[in-house]
C-alpha cells in the first residue's frame, strides 16, 4: 500500500523505510563500529565485476627484400575484471572437479603405456586418487557449499571498518 506523505512531512531515509518495515528493529548497522554505511556482500561483489569484451582490427606495411607488404589481424579480448572490493565479497568458491579429471586422464595415459607392472599400478592408482577427489568435491558441492552460499548471501560488509558480518 502506498501512503502519500502531508504538507511539509519529510521522507523517511533508507535505513528508517527498512527499520519501521517488516522486520521491525532489524538495522543494518555495522556490529562492530556502528556505522551504516554497510552493503550486502552480494551487491559489493556483483557492483565489482564487470566482463570484458573487446575485438581490436591491426593493420601494418612492411618491406622485405625490396617487395612491399600489407598484413592486418584481429584480436579478441575477453575477461573479467574485478575491484578489490569485490574480490574480498566474492562469495564461498565451489570445489573444483578438473584436478580429479586430470588425475583420472594422467592414470589412463600411463596404463596405456606398455611398459609393465609399474606404469599400470601407478595408472590404477593415479585413477583412483582422481574418482575419490571427484568424489569429495561433489560432496562438499551438494552438502556444505549450499549453506555457505546461503550465509554470504545474508552477510553484510561495512565500508568505515571493513568488517563482514552476518546478519538474516
Amino acid at each position: 500500500m502506498i501512503h502519500a506523505l502531508k504538507p511539509g512531512a519529510r521522507s523517511p531515509s533508507a535505513t528508517e523505510f527498512f527499520r519501521s518495515g517488516s522486520k521491525k528493529g532489524v538495522s543494518m548497522q555495522c556490529n562492530k563500529c556502528g556505522s551504516e554505511n554497510t552493503q550486502r556482500l552480494q551487491v559489493a561483489f556483483e557492483g565489482g565485476t564487470q566482463d570484458i569484451s573487446a575485438t581490436s582490427h591491426t593493420a601494418g606495411v612492411g618491406s622485405i627484400g625490396g617487395k612491399l607488404g600489407l598484413s592486418g589481424a584481429v584480436t579478441k579480448t575477453s575477461g573479467t575484471q574485478q575491484s578489490v572490493l569485490a574480490q574480498k565479497a566474492a562469495p564461498p568458491p565451489k570445489a573444483p572437479l578438473k584436478p580429479g579429471v586430470g588425475l583420472i586422464v594422467f592414470g589412463l595415459i600411463m596404463m596405456s603405456f606398455v611398459g609393465g607392472f609399474w606404469f599400470v599400478t601407478f595408472g590404477l592408482a593415479s585413477i583412483a586418487g582422481g574418482g575419490y577427489m571427484i568424489f569429495k568435491a561433489q560432496q562438499f558441492n551438494s552438502k556444505e557449499w549450499p549453506a555457505l552460499y546461503q550465509r554470504w548471501l545474508e552477510s553484510w560488509l561495512c565500508h568505515k571498518c571493513g568488517h563482514i558480518y552476518h546478519h538474516a
